[in-house]
Order: structure tokens, then C-alpha cells, then sequence
């Protein structure tokens, strides 16, 4: 079906627009992405309300059988199974006693969770969970409040699964471009580039995400705060109230997964699952694509593989390691891991229900010839496809801070990106929408009070869910902002994401150090946040003194090159 067969053409934007509208009044994601998918099934149902119920559960049905979105769900099941059996076998408390003498002071705390942050690159829920509690009491102990420890997991997680190299959501963001490619039409060969290829391009192009991870790191560093975070560390440092009075923290891992294991904890059951999912993951993947066929070198092997189904394999390795872990080293029984792999389902639930409402809402928007109906608006209104870029990064941010959810927003935006980018410029843009969709899409996910990966940072952080959302506010506008100005410079003529990504960085650094200047002046309070044993019983606001050499910044900068390396090198094969 097109637009042109609705008795309004308008009645095509239906599906997305009545999403976020819903979103915005009743703050029910699950509720709204529904609404969305049953409208787009009455416009094709003739107004039949039945019809269109019958018609909806069906499409919920043909997205889940999609070999593809079928292998990703079991995926993701997996996945928090493994991260279960991190946790719950004691992995963490290993990881605990290893490192523990090394954290010192709250900067301390801060650097390591980014860190290991970074580590865990291939799910965001999994590195939240993982991550939060590995970090948690350290940053108690050293007086990191809850809200700076709440806003290094987010704006560390979501940014670097983004770029994985090896994560589920790349096959999420695959499977969108996939859909967009539906929606425009042409297929890869017609392009001359596979879904996952042009992912691997868009990733410099995702200046959001690089400039969120960027400034977690520069200002644990540096110490240097600006707006509600400065006021949230000054408490902590000087009472030692990590948490805001009255304040109300959300639950954490325990209820969900129980206790970790004190019997026998070992590092091997924190390092083994990672290093087998990347390993499998990786190895899965470059094999499905052909690489060890005669003639096919790495690139093509990346461009031509089964992303879904590599991941599978890792995310298998994953969970299968982590249960022999805890088996063999004694840390539960058959019983208790049986239970850990059940409770790991269940931590994806709400996960999964998202998935497939947002595949759903792109499917209802497909057969409703939304994407058609934009791409020939936006033609016919004469839109510079310079400016295509910002356009789609703003509609990104406002969807998925309306609605709270990126993955749903990229299912909202993807199929209607591609079509306009190739309609209006060609090929050569669609790496930048994408890029930029992608990244607009989490700053949403990062100031929404109703996205579930701020909602988890916050119960793996134990803190108060509206504190760390306004704490992280500042931060991300900073960003996004920064964001905003270099693609003003795409639309002038500055068109290489190898310029514009460092020049942003040098932006974000000026930025920061700008606004920490002035809020500190203004509130009275030091630049640089010193530690609690600086500060003494008097309370004085005094400057801080910190070493930028010693082992724990130094081993972080030397992961996080390595950890970007790999990146850029995954984005060599896209080229």
C-alpha cells in the first residue's frame, strides 16, 4: 500500500507521530509503540477495528519470524543469562578484591567504572549490570555520589555498545538499515554496499556517542563538574552523603538475579564469558561472511556475514562459559545455575518487549508508505540536503526523548532516513543520517526520565532516578550541542568526519572546562573537585590536587586508545 490510497495522505505519519504523542502523555513506552503499530494496521484495515487488532498481532508475528529478528531475541536472552552468572557466581566480588586497594578516592571509582565500561562493549544492559555492581561499593566507599556514579554507567554503556565492535545492538542497528533499505527500495548489490558495511561507515559519523564517552572519561579525569553534578560531589566529599536527602534509590541487581556467590570467587568467572563472547562473536562472524574461503579477505568477510547469527554463537559461548565457570569452580550447583540462567531470561524481558513493538512500529510505518510520503514532501518543499544531517539528528533527539526508548526511535526514523537521504543527496549521505540518527537517538535515551537504560543506571547506581537524570541533563546538552555545531559545518562544506570528530572533541574540551569555570565561581565551590580527605572538617572549598600518572588513569587512557583502535579499525572494513 502507498500514502496515496489513504483517504489524507497525512494519515501516513500516523503510526510514529501517535507513538510519540501517547509517549509524551502517558509516559507508557510498551503502551504507545502498540497504539502506533494498531493505527497503522486500521489505516490498511479500512477502519475496522477488529481487523485491525487481527491485523496487528499479526504483523508482531512476522516480525518474530524473521530468521533475523528471531536469532537477535534469542540473543539478547542469552546474553543476560551470561551476565547473570557473572554476577551471581562471584565474578564480581573476584574483581572486587583484585582491584580494590587501587581505588583510593572518588576519581578513583570514577575512571574504573568507565573503564571496565569500556570492556564490556557488546550490551548495554549486560555492562550496566555488570559494571554497576562491580563499581558500586567501591564508589560508595570513596564518596562518588550516586548520581555521578549513575551517569558514568549511562553515558559509558550506551555509547560504546553503539560502535561495539561486537554487540547486539549492532545487529539491531543492521536490521534497521536492512528495513531501510526495504523502504527505499534498492537492495545492497543496487547500492554497492551491505547493510553492515554502510553501518561501519556511519560509525565516525556517530559524533554524539564519541563526544558522550569522551567527556564521561575527561571529566573523571579532571574532576571538573558543571551544574547539578558539582552541587551532587560537593555534598558527597564534604558529609559523605553519596545520596541526596529524602533522596529514593531504585532497586538493584539482587532482587532481580539474588546475592552473588562468596564461595570460591574467582576472576576466571568474570573474564572467561567476556573473552569467549568477543572471541566466538568475532571469530562466528568473520567465518559466516566466508573468511575462510580462498580469495575473501577480512573487509568482505565483515560485509557479507550473518551479524544476527555470529553474535548468536557469542552470545552462546557467553552464557555456556559463564554456567562451566560456576559449575566447575564450585560457586553453585546445577540447581542454583539452572535458576541464574531463568533469572537472567528475565532480565531482558522488557527488553524483548520493546524489540519487537519497535520492529513492529517500522513495519506499520513501512505498510502505511510513511517513508514515501516524507521523502516526497521533503522533496517537493526544496530542503538543502546539506542540512539533512542536522535535520535528522534533532528529529532523533525529540523522538527518543519523548519516548524514551533509541531503539525505538530508530525504528521510527531509519526507514524514513534512508529513502529522503538517497532521494535528495545519494548515497554518499546515508553513513552521515545513519551516523547521526543513531547518536541523536541516545542523547533522547539519556535525558528521558522514561528510557530504560537511564531507568537501569539508576538501580544499578542505587540513585535516585530524577537526580541522575537532572545531573546528566547538562552533560549530554553539552554534547549534543557540540554535536549540533559540527554539523553546521557539514552543511557549509565541511563533509570529513575525520576533521569534524577531533574538531569536536577540542569543542567539547573548551566547553567543559569553560562551564566549570563559571558554575564553579558563581556557587563558590572549587574547579577541581578535591577528595574528602582534602576538604577536612572545616568544609573549605579548596582546589584538588591530582596526579595524572599513576597506574589506574594511565591503564584507563591505554584500554580506551586500544578499545578505539579496534573501532576504527571494524570501520576500515565498511570502506
Amino acid at each position: 500500500m502507498t500514502y496515496q490510497a489513504l483517504p489524507f495522505a497525512a494519515l501516513a505519519l500516523a503510526p510514529p507521530l501517535l507513538a510519540i504523542a501517547l509517549a509524551m502523555y502517558t509516559r507508557q513506552v510498551l503502551v504507545s509503540l502498540f497504539a502506533g503499530v494498531w493505527v497503522g494496521a486500521l489505516l490498511i484495515a479500512d477502519f475496522n477495528p477488529i481487523a485491525a487488532t487481527a491485523l496487528s498481532m499479526d504483523w508482531l508475528v512476522e516480525v518474530v519470524r524473521s530468521p533475523f529478528d528471531t536469532k537477535f531475541l534469542i540473543l539478547i536472552m542469552f546474553m543476560g543469562a551470561g551476565a547473570a552468572f557473572i554476577y551471581k557466581s562471584g565474578g564480581i566480588l573476584a574483581l572486587e578484591h583484585w582491584i580494590g586497594h587501587r581505588v583510593n578516592t572518588a576519581r578513583d571509582s570514577q575512571v574504573l567504572t568507565w573503564v571496565i565500561g569500556v570492556f564490556i562493549f557488546f550490551d548495554s544492559y549486560t555492562s550496566t549490570i555488570v559494571t554497576g555492581n562491580a563499581t558500586r561499593d567501591l564508589s560508595e566507599d570513596n564518596n562518588t555520589s550516586r548520581e555521578m556514579h549513575a551517569y558514568v554507567l549511562d553515558s559509558t554503556t550506551s555509547p560504546v555498545t553503539t560502535f561495539g565492535p561486537v554487540s547486539n545492538w549492532i545487529g539491531y542497528q543492521v536490521s534497521m538499515i536492512i528495513v531501510g533499505f526495504e523502504a527505499a527500495r534498492f537492495s545492497a548489490d543496487e547500492l554497492g554496499v551491505t547493510a553492515f558495511g554502510l553501518f561501519l561507515q556511519s560509525i565516525p559519523w556517530n559524533i554524539y556517542c564519541f563526544l558522550a564517552f569522551f567527556m564521561v572519561g575527561f571529566i573523571s579525569l579532571t574532576q571538573r563538574f558543571y551544574g547539578p553534578m558539582l552541587d551532587a560531589e560537593w555534598r558527597s566529599r564534604s558529609t559523605g552523603q553519596t545520596l541526596r536527602e529524602d533522596a529514593t534509590p531504585l532497586s538493584d541487581v539482587s532482587t532481580d538475579v539474588g546475592e552473588p556467590s562468596e564461595a570460591n570467587p574467582s576472576l576466571v568467572n568474570f573474564f572467561a564469558p567476556i573473552l569467549s563472547l568477543l572471541a566466538v562473536g568475532i571469530v562466528s562472524m568473520w567465518w559466516l561472511g566466508g573468511g575462510h574461503q580462498p580469495g575473501v579477505d577480512i573487509a568482505t568477510a565483515f560485509q557479507e556475514t550473518d551479524v544476527a547469527l555470529g553474535l548468536l554463537y557469542g552470545s552462546f559461548a557467553f552464557l555456556a562459559v559463564g554456567m562451566v565457570g560456576a559449575l566447575g569452580l564450585g560457586t553453585m550447583d546445577l540447581d542454583e545455575a539452572s535458576d541464574t540462567v531463568i533469572d537472567g531470561f528475565k532480565t531482558m524481558m522488557i527488553a524483548a518487549a520493546i524489540i519487537v513493538l519497535a520492529w513492529s512500529i517500522g513495519h506499520a510505518a513501512e505498510q502505511v508508505g510513511t517513508a514515501e510520503y516524507i521523502v516526497d514532501v521533503m522533496v517537493g518543499s526544496g530542503v538543502p540536503g546539506s542540512l539533512l544531517p542536522l535535520i535528522v539528528f534533532v528529529a532523533a533527539m525529540f523522538i527518543a526523548f519523548t519516548t524514551g526508548t533509541s531503539w525505538g526511535t530508530m525504528a521510527i526514523l531509519t526507514p524514513l532516513a534512508i529513502p529522503l537521504g538517497y532521494e535528495l543527496v545519494g548515497a554518499s549521505v546515508l553513513p552521515v543520517l545513519i551516523g547521526v540518527l543513531f547518536g541523536g537517538s541516545i542523547w533522547g535515551d539519556h535525558v528521558s526520565p522514561i528510557s530504560d537504560t537511564t531507568v537501569m543506571s539508576s538501580i544499578f547506581a542505587g540513585s535516585d532516578h530524577v537526580d541522575h537524570v537532572n545531573t546528566q541533563i547538562p552533560f549530554a546538552m553539552t554534547a549534543a550541542g557540540v554535536t549540533v555545531i559540527a554539523l553546521l559545518l557539514y552543511a557549509v562544506g565541511l563533509t570529513s568526519a575525520f576533521v569534524l570528530l577531533p574538531l569536536s572533541i577540542a569543542l567539547v574540551v573548551v566547553a567543559v572546562l569553560g562551564l566549570n569555570k563559571f558554575d564553579a565561581k558563581r556557587k563558590g565551590l572549587p574547579e577541581v573537585m578535591p577528595t574528602a580527605d582534602e576538604i577536612g572538617e572545616d568544609d573549605e572549598p579548596v582546589e584538588g590536587s591530582y596526579g595524572y600518572l599513576t597506574s589506574l588513569p594511565v591503564i584507563a587512557v591505554t584500554v580506551v586508545i586500544a578499545y578505539l583502535s579496534l573501532v576504527f579499525l571494524f570501520v576500515s572494513f565498511g570502506g
